[in-house]
């Protein structure tokens, strides 16, 4: 049997919960944090609290009493431990404002619910290069809450679509200007030669938890953060993607060009030495 936390409380995975009057339900009313666990620890996870106090003032929530860092961590390790001892996961951290209302919401106090699914790495590694690709009819609008991890996730249902369609592993999705934007689940960063350069937030992308620590890993010397056009892609060394979950993943191929790992590699072997003391 699997469980979920509810509000504080634990439940099964499989119990009805959300009335239909769930304002996340009914309008996108709210947002999400993905993170991993590797010994029942989460890298990172004050960047993610951090992201999540910067999300709810943007949205002019209020996060829930009595719900912080240290509690959020308690009750991570208290829902492991009934979903079979699990050690290494992927957690999803749900928000949405409670109450009624239609568009102009009666309360602004967030409720939540947290789940978790084992898996079995027990640190960030290289993989196998992702097969990549491009969706150029569909693109994200730059707002005030484009950086967001919000409910309203329609652009990227539509990108993994024509990804599963296509054959891709992943897809890039373009802004309203058509430069690069992000991919479905990472940030993007392109490798040429010394130089590092990723899309700034301008851009329309997520600011991603780890699109900020690498960034902080990097030599501001040979990084850029800037407009990056659909065409640098193919004129790249390296694409790598970047999310909490995964760490740092490589394209192996874009539009028939291979790429190599090399900085892919040395990353993460970074990201694990400096965040989970391994080697």
């Amino acid at each position: 049997m699997r469980y979920i936390n509810y509000n504080g409380n634990i439940h099964d995975a499989h119990e009805p919960l959300l009335p239909v009057s769930n304002r996340g339900f009914r309008y996108g009313d709210g947002f999400f944090e993905t993170m991993v666990m590797f010994d029942k620890k989460v890298p990172l996870l004050n960047y993610h609290f951090s992201r999540v106090e910067y999300t709810a003032q943007v949205l002019g929530a209020q996060l829930p009493k009595r719900f912080n860092i240290e509690s959020f961590h308690n009750m991570l390790l208290d829902l492991a431990l009934v979903n079979d001892s699990a050690i290494n996961a992927r957690v999803r951290l749900q928000f949405f404002r409670k109450g009624d209302g239609l568009y102009l919401p009666e309360e602004d106090e967030l409720g939540y619910t947290f789940s978790l699914d084992k898996i079995e790495n027990e640190k960030f590694e290289t993989v196998d290069g992702l097969k990549v690709g491009m969706r150029d009819d569909c693109w994200k609008p730059v707002s005030m809450v484009s950086d967001l991890k919000s409910s309203n996730a329609l652009m990227y249902v539509l990108a993994a679509q024509l990804a599963k369609k296509e054959g891709w592993d992943e897809c890039i999705l373009l802004n309203d200007s058509e430069s690069i934007s992000e991919a479905i689940h990472s940030n993007v960063f392109l490798v040429k030669g010394e130089k590092i350069i990723t899309p700034h937030l301008d851009s329309g992308c997520v600011n991603g938890v780890m699109r900020a620590y690498v960034i902080s890993m990097l030599d501001d010397a040979n990084f850029e953060e800037r407009e990056v056009e659909a065409k640098e892609l193919e004129e790249a060394d390296e694409i790598l993607l970047t999310n909490a979950v995964r760490g740092i993943q490589w394209v192996r191929e874009f539009n028939g060009k291979v790429y190599t790992n090399k900085k892919a590699v040395e990353l993460t072997a970074s990201l694990n030495k400096e965040l989970l003391q391994t080697n």
